[in-house]
């Protein structure tokens, strides 16, 4: 069987996770590296992610890369919104290179963009390439585990997922993500401001609803900060009390006036008792819990490293993680 050839776009904490466990697979051939940052660029690959040079450079020209190596798929993790993606998509589209994205909003489109949406999946199908978005949250710990539960169910009459991750084990970017550290007047004004906080709150909810046959009419979420009471230090920052140490993000799916599908998701610093739990209201009632919780560094790099084969085989196409095998 012959590898899977990969070029690794975007080599920051998810990138570089990614790629390294990709490069350990005896399925993947990983052919090529690309990243913007002038640190990284020209750089060799297994020095970046501290082992042995193997002699690929890390390049900031993806369309070259892509005519020079003709990878079968890339492992895409540059950004949380499809707006900002969306060249990038279209230029490995263009080479008829299949795609990974961590991209949350990738996750469901049809939700956030449908015309983007749309027109990802016909320039894909053009040129018989699958595209996916995918991830640990979302993609898989409040969404595609509530639907892999429901499969014993003979009915399905709502869904609730809790998640509680303690940020201060996670990456910088994550910390920052959440507002770590910040006042709570800060924390507003971020708020405000727009892309903040935990991405991909209502594709999660979007997706659950559509899978199971909801019909949900509306979906809405909310954001509120996680004061500190107590001082954290993390490898990277300190919160003080008082600061914010996280967010608490609920997304709502609504029908005829009732909440079908319920989100509850707490990501600050010092969190107490993390885990993840899926609860299926239904017959018969279903709960699943993960003492501890999913761990969300190492798992999203898995997810999309494992996807890879998936996507090479799957039909032309935007896909969503119900969608493949």
């Amino acid at each position: 069987m012959e590898k899977i050839r990969v070029v690794s776009v975007g080599l920051g904490p998810i990138g570089m996770a990614a790629a390294k466990l990709a490069l350990s697979k005896s399925s993947l051939q990983v052919v090529g590296a690309v990243d913007p940052d002038p640190k990284k660029t020209g750089q060799d690959l297994g020095k970046l992610l501290g082992q042995e040079p193997n002699g690929i450079i890390v390049s900031s020209d993806a369309a070259k890369l892509y005519s020079e190596l003709r990878p079968d798929v890339i492992l895409h993790c540059t950004s949380s919104f499809l707006p900002r993606v969306k060249e990038q998509l279209i230029q490995a589209l263009d080479a008829g290179v299949n795609i990974v994205s961590s991209t949350e909003e990738l996750l469901m489109p049809y939700h956030s963009d449908p015309e983007l949406a749309r027109a990802l999946d016909k320039k894909a199908k053009e040129v018989n390439a699958t595209l996916l978005g995918t991830g640990v949250n979302p993609g898989y710990a409040m969404d595609f585990l509530a639907v892999v539960a429901s499969a014993v169910c003979f009915e399905v009459n709502g869904v609730k997922c809790r998640r509680v991750v303690d940020a201060g084990t996670r990456r910088l970017p994550l910390q920052r993500k959440v507002g770590a550290g910040l006042t709570v007047e800060e924390f507003k004004a971020r708020e405000a401001a727009g892309g903040f906080g935990h991405i991909g709150m209502e594709e999660s909810v979007a997706l659950v609803g559509r899978t199971l046959g909801l019909e949900l009419e509306r979906i809405e979420q909310s954001l509120e900060a996680v004061v500190a009471s107590q001082e954290f230090q993390t490898p990277f920052l300190t919160v003080g009390r008082g600061q914010v140490a996280g967010i608490r993000n609920i997304g709502r799916g609504w029908k005829n006036g009732t909440s079908l599908v319920e989100l509850d998701l707490t990501m600050a610093v010092g969190s107490e008792n993390p885990g993840d739990t899926i609860e299926i209201v239904g017959e018969p009632p279903i709960k699943m819990h993960f003492e501890g919780g999913i761990p969300g560094d190492q798992a999203t790099a898995a997810i999309l490293v494992n996807s890879l084969q998936g996507v090479v085989e799957a039909g032309s196409g935007l896909k969503t993680v119900v969608d493949l095998p």
